[in-house]
C-alpha cells in the first residue's frame, strides 16, 4: 500500500499512472513520506507526455508534490475530486510551478503521441475512482485502479457493462489492484458499514470519536450522515481532514448544514452526547 507509481514507455514517449507515497513504518522513526525512487524519469524525462490519476487517496496522489519539483510534468489528468484535492495539495506544500491538470470522466478520450487513453468508473472508499484503459499500437493495457465490486455502493455505481465490453474487445495487459484480493471470498458492501455506524451512535452515551485516514470520503461522509440524524454537531482534527470535508462539501458529495460543523474549540459548549469528533490517521494506526 503506497507509492503507486507506474510508467508505461515506448522508444519515443511516456506516460505515468499515479504518483503515490507511502507511510513510514516504526522502523523509520523521524520520516515523514516514502517516496519512489524517480531516477528512471530522470533519464527519461524528455519522454515523459503526462501523468494519469485513478483517484484521489495518498498512495496514488501524495507523491505528486515531490515528483513535480523532481521533473517537469506537462500535464496531470485527474477525475474531479482527485483534481481538487491535488491543488489544495501543491498549495499547501507551496509549489510555485503552474501545474496544468486537466479533469477527466468516464466519456474523456485522450490522445498522446503512441497513447490513446480512455477511462472507466469503478467503486472504492472515495468518490470519483477509475480504471484506465491504454491502447497502444502493441497492445491494449488495462490498469483497473484500486477498486472493490460493491453492488449496494455508497454513490456512484461501477461500470460493470463497460468493463465486461473492455474485456470482450480484447486485453493484452491487466493490471488488477484491490486491496485483500488474495483472501478469498467477498468484501462486504460500504452500505454495511453504515449499519455498524449507526449501532455505535445508537449505543454511545458520550462523544463519539473516530479516526481515519482525510481521503478516505465514502467513510467520512457515512459517519456525517449517521450523526447529522443522531443530532450530533460535528467538530474535525487535522488540515487534510478538513481540506477533504471542504472540498466535498462543494462537490455535493458531502452534505451537512453549516451549523452542524463547529471548531474543535467549541465542544466544551455542548453536552457530551451532542458532539462527534473526526480526526485524521494515516493508514489505521492507534
Amino acid at each position: 500500500v503506497g507509492k503507486n507509481t507506474y510508467c508505461i514507455e515506448t522508444e519515443e514517449s511516456l506516460i505515468i499512472i499515479d504518483a503515490g507515497v507511502m507511510f513510514p513504518d516504526e522502523s523509520l522513526p523521524g520520516v515523514d513520506y516514502v517516496i519512489p525512487d524517480y531516477s528512471h524519469l530522470k533519464t527519461a524525462r524528455q519522454k515523459i507526455k503526462g501523468l494519469f490519476i485513478t483517484h484521489g487517496h495518498e498512495d496514488h496522489i501524495g507523491g505528486i508534490p515531490f515528483l513535480v519539483q523532481t521533473l517537469h510534468i506537462p500535464v496531470i489528468y485527474a477525475p474531479r475530486l482527485a483534481a481538487a484535492l491535488i491543488r489544495h495539495k501543491l498549495q499547501d506544500m507551496h509549489i510555485r510551478e503552474n501545474i496544468n491538470i486537466v479533469e477527466i470522466d468516464s466519456d474523456s478520450v485522450i490522445e498522446l503521441n503512441e497513447f490513446k487513453v480512455s477511462f472507466f468508473y469503478v467503486t472504492h472508499s472515495i468518490p470519483d475512482s477509475y480504471g484506465i484503459v491504454v491502447d497502444t499500437k502493441h497492445g491494449r493495457i488495462v490498469h483497473t485502479g484500486d477498486f472493490k465490486i460493491d453492488l449496494t455502493p455508497v454513490g456512484h455505481e461501477i461500470e460493470l457493462t463497460k468493463i465486461a465490453q473492455i474485456g470482450g474487445e480484447g486485453v493484452d495487459l491487466l493490471l488488477s489492484d484491490s486491496t485483500n484480493a488474495e483472501i478469498e471470498g467477498y468484501t462486504p458492501s460500504e452500505t454495511n458499514v453504515l449499519k455498524a455506524i449507526r449501532e455505535i451512535f445508537d449505543i454511545a452515551a458520550g462523544r463519539v470519536i473516530l479516526s481515519t485516514f482525510s481521503s478516505n470520503i465514502s467513510r467520512i461522509q457515512q459517519v456525517i450522515q449517521v450523526a447529522v440524524e443522531h443530532n450530533r454537531y460535528v467538530a474535525i482534527i487535522g488540515r487534510s481532514m478538513e481540506n477533504a470535508v471542504d472540498i466535498s462539501r462543494k462537490f455535493g458529495i458531502i452534505k451537512i448544514p453549516d451549523r452542524r460543523i463547529i471548531p474543535i474549540g467549541e465542544i466544551r459548549n455542548y453536552k457530551l452526547n451532542e458532539i462527534c469528533i473526526l480526526c485524521t490517521g494515516s493508514q489505521g494506526e492507534s
